[in-house]
């Protein structure tokens, strides 16, 4: 399991679970309520950083999927305050 490579203890997968679940689920409520949007936007990535940080700090370069939802989650919040801005 990836977070064995790690070294994240067992107890903080709920808790990262509930982070990325809220996370989804503000992504999906921002498209009708923007600044909770932007706000699970930065929270997301902020998430995703935090999971490239752990995978390089434990010499596990096989993190390609992080990486790829970190730069998205960033796009999403970038879009997000862009069509805040023009409207």
């Amino acid at each position: 399991m990836s977070t064995q490579k790690v070294q994240v203890p067992d107890s903080w997968l709920p808790r990262l679970a509930a982070l990325k679940a809220a996370g989804a689920i503000g992504l999906v409520a921002g498209l009708w309520i923007t600044p909770l949007g932007i706000a699970a936007a930065i929270g997301v990535t902020l998430y995703f950083i935090g999971a490239v940080v752990s995978h390089l700090r434990a010499k596990d370069y096989e993190l390609t999927p992080a990486a790829v939802l970190a730069v998205v989650a960033a796009a999403a919040a970038a879009a997000a305050l862009i069509l805040r801005a023009l409207s």
